[in-house]
């Protein structure tokens, strides 16, 4: 095999690695906006009906001696809420096919590149 043939393939198989990770990217990145697109309209809809549920709850107990302990715990479960939807938000996501499919072939490449190494 010549030196032109050798750069050759090396070349073609350094685009296939290169349409790969683009896929990979591609998919990550919609994966990312997927997300960031259903935080947002989580967070203003949940927003708006705890507004409108919280109001009528004080509205409701105004004129009675639980009206104070109605904010305070209804403040304190919001913030606990809070925290859990954004573990949940921040939490560890499975990779896309691509990503799996460019993992895999690396491994193989530098299995293949280790047995090439012991034949010298």
């Amino acid at each position: 095999m010549g030196l032109q043939a050798l750069i050759g393939l090396l070349a073609r198989h350094a685009a296939s690695y290169m349409d790969l990770g683009a896929a990979a990217a591609s998919e990550w990145r919609s994966a990312l906006m997927q997300r960031i697109a259903l935080l947002g309209m989580a967070l203003a809809l949940g927003v708006a009906g705890l507004v409108a549920l919280w109001g009528a709850g004080l509205l409701l107990l105004w004129d009675t001696p639980w009206r104070v302990a109605y904010a305070f715990i209804s403040a304190a479960l919001l913030i606990i809420i809070a925290f859990s939807a954004l573990r949940g938000a921040l939490g560890s996501r499975s990779a896309g096919p691509s990503a799996g499919a460019l993992k895999s072939e690396l491994q193989k490449d530098m299995e293949l590149f280790q047995q090439w190494k012991s034949t010298l």
